[in-house]
């Protein structure tokens, strides 16, 4: 039998990947987004559709909506969109959280590896994510810690790396790798995320945290030479630039939980992964 999701955030970059692999199981979806940062052409394919609907608004506004489950994934997420905008970061995570909560439906909140730690250039996003893990936790409902998320639909001006190095290698501008580049992280395509919060949602009923990512690390000088071969960019690399980087703003995640129960694990390489983000960027 069909069922019915509510995708908070559904037009941002992630939200709008998952509501395509929502329907692709034959299930429905309304998707609810303000889009402040989210864009509606990355939802326009499904406009129009009877087991689509996109509702413009706030997710807090979302609860009288009669659905099977929720997605919560409403959250200005790029360093400078949660800066921007970081009382509706806080305010999304948490006051929208336990509105979302109350709707007594199985939920799954989108959270962060940063979570583990202080990371300076996020603080506002890190607080609302604690914050709304700590409600979820309270109300025994299912977690998804993210790593670095990439692939198509990232806006063009993203503060994140890959989207950021990427539009600068397309330029031929400077890549700037902070403090050497020497630093790891870890980044995994977009279709390998919305697959593991499908399946934690409506294949199995074990609540609780769960991490998902790419455990490969990789440098992100390496990243800036790979997107730089990849794109035939003319761009050089500087290492001089210096920023406060802490060890809370690259954990690696640990999927041990989500590869022996859920079955999960990523599936798209790096390399190839980038080269379908580039290839998407080249189409528009």
């Amino acid at each position: 039998m069909r069922k019915r999701y509510l995708v908070t955030g559904g037009a941002g970059f992630i939200g709008s990947h998952l509501c395509d692999e929502i329907i692709r199981h034959e299930d429905a979806v309304y998707c609810v987004d303000n889009l402040v940062t989210g864009v509606k052409q990355n939802i326009e394919h499904l406009i129009g559709r009877p087991d689509f609907e996109f509702i413009e608004g706030d997710a807090i506004e979302a609860t009288t909506l009669k659905v099977d489950g929720v997605f919560h994934l409403a959250s200005p997420t790029a360093p400078e969109d949660s800066n921007k905008y970081s009382e509706m970061t806080v305010t999304v995570n948490s006051k929208a959280t336990e509105a979302l909560l109350k709707m007594d439906k199985p939920l799954l909140f989108t959270s962060s590896m940063k979570v583990y730690d202080f990371c300076p250039r996020m603080v506002a996003y890190i607080e609302g994510k604690q914050l709304g893990e700590a409600l979820c936790l309270k109300h025994f409902a299912k977690i998804a810690r993210l790593a670095s998320v990439y692939g198509p639909r990232m806006r063009n001006g993203d503060s994140r790396v890959i989207p950021n190095f990427i539009s600068k290698a397309f330029k031929n501008e400077t890549l700037s790798a902070w403090n050497g580049g020497e630093q790891f992280d870890s980044f995994c395509y977009v279709s390998d995320i919305v697959s593991g919060l499908y399946t934690f949602m409506t294949q199995v009923s074990k609540r609780g945290v769960f991490e998902f990512g790419n455990p490969r690390g990789v440098k992100i000088i390496d990243l800036a030479k790979m997107i730089i071969q990849l794109t035939g960019s003319k761009s050089k690399i500087k290492t001089t630039e210096r920023q406060i980087v802490t060890d809370g703003c690259h954990f690696m995640p640990n999927i041990t939980g989500a590869r022996e129960i859920l079955q999960w694990k990523p599936t798209i390489g790096l390399e190839d992964g980038l080269r379908l983000t580039i290839l998407s960027k080249m189409r528009g």
